[in-house]
């Protein structure tokens, strides 16, 4: 009896293994066909995907060229606004020398002029008095 109970057990081993091992394929089945329509997904969607990050990159490219450009180009508008800046400051500096300073020379001049004949005015006539207003 002992040899039948051996056989028994080794037999539901058998019958355990082959259930896990029939479960165990279908799962592989199951993920083989899985993997399968990943891959046709993912055959569908690469070349779409590689596309457009090839565009992208171009666009990239592009844009960091237009922004060499505008840098470039805002520096040199700045460099014009120094110099533009310089050429003001200059024409200010040559005005005030010519022009103005000569005119507050001859302003200095008038005024001293008025200045001198309002003394003289007084000297002609020291003693008149002035009337004001509505005095005989």
């Amino acid at each position: 009896m002992s040899w039948e109970f051996g056989v028994g057990l080794a037999g539901a081993s058998l019958l355990v293994f082959a259930v896990l091992a029939a479960l165990t394929l279908a799962e592989v089945r199951r993920t083989r066909r899985s993997a399968a329509e990943l891959a046709a997904t993912l055959d569908r969607h690469v070349p779409a995907i590689r596309r457009n990050l090839e565009e992208i990159g171009r666009n990239a490219d592009a844009l960091g060229a237009s922004l060499r450009l505008l840098s470039e180009r805002a520096s040199e508008t700045g460099a014009r606004f120094e110099n533009i800046a310089g050429e003001i400051r200059d024409l200010e500096k040559g005005l005030q020398e010519g022009l103005l300073a000569p005119l507050h020379r001859l302003a200095a001049g008038v005024s001293a002029l008025f200045a001198i004949g309002a003394a003289l005015r007084r000297l002609r006539h020291p003693f008149r008095r002035r009337r004001g207003k509505g005095r005989p």
